[in-house]
């Protein structure tokens, strides 16, 4: 598979790039009181993302890169919180996916100070068509009373991020190179393999666990933090409608 050019503007629609970059509309609102059946929500989960899945896999070949590396520390609990987003174009067609997972780490005594784990993944109509998607790890920190206030938190530069199912591949760069954002010089951007992003997905929405690590400049210990995502029932809904609606439309460019 060839790698697409990041800034590349592609006959299928926007691209990753061009939603990352704020060129295509964030319009979230637009499925705010969509109402999708459980059971009909299960039945396009299943179908989206294992088609999908069956896809990127005969992509990316699913490269054994990034799995678990034995010198890495054991997992630590974590509890993680996702919030889908759901991106479209001008013409009110969907054109990606996004969900952010997040968690917050204390630190140990005699610190009394909190760091935030930060880590988006988007899927747009390249993911299904082509095999690759976007990733975008952050990480800020404050003291107890800031962070319980609400007050100034200091950004921490990442200069490595990333999500996995326990025991399988995780995301990497391709090529090793990330994206520069002009918007958020200390956050870390790259586009991916698609594989583990639906891995990822798929765990998220059966309520299984994941794993996630970010790695700070300047910062000793670089955890791996494992749990099962925490997401409101509509905040699901919405995803899975999201994701049903793109490989909908993936299926029609073929």
């Amino acid at each position: 598979m060839q790698p697409v050019p990041p800034h590349a503007k592609l006959s299928l629609g926007p691209t990753i790039a061009q939603i990352a970059q704020g060129r295509i509309a964030h319009r979230g609102a637009r499925f705010a009181d969509r109402a999708v059946p459980i059971a009909a929500a299960r039945g396009g989960r299943n179908r989206a993302l294992r088609m999908a899945a069956r896809l990127a896999a005969a992509l990316a070949g699913l490269a054994l890169a990034g799995v678990a590396n034995p010198q890495e520390p054991p997992p630590q609990p974590l509890r993680l919180d996702g919030t889908p987003s759901v991106f479209a174009d001008d013409a009110g067609q969907v054109s990606a996916c996004g969900l952010r997972v997040f968690g917050v780490e204390a630190l140990p005594p005699p610190r009394d100070a909190y760091r935030t784990v930060d880590i988006s993944l988007l899927m747009s109509l390249e993911t299904m068509l082509q095999g690759i998607g976007l990733v975008k790890a952050s990480s800020q920190e404050a003291n107890a009373s800031a962070f319980r206030s609400g007050g100034a938190t200091r950004p921490l530069r990442v200069s490595d991020g990333w999500l996995r199912v326990p025991g399988s591949q995780r995301t990497v760069p391709r090529d090793g190179k990330p994206l520069p954002d002009p918007a958020d010089a200390t956050a870390l951007r790259y586009l991916t393999d698609a594989a583990p992003l639906f891995a990822v997905a798929d765990a998220i929405l059966a309520g299984t666990q994941i794993e996630v690590s970010v790695i700070r400049e300047g910062v000793a210990a670089h955890p791996v933090y494992r749990g099962a995502v925490t997401m409101e029932p509509r905040a699901r809904q919405q995803f899975v409608a999201c994701m049903r609606d793109l490989q909908q439309r993936a299926s029609g460019l073929k």
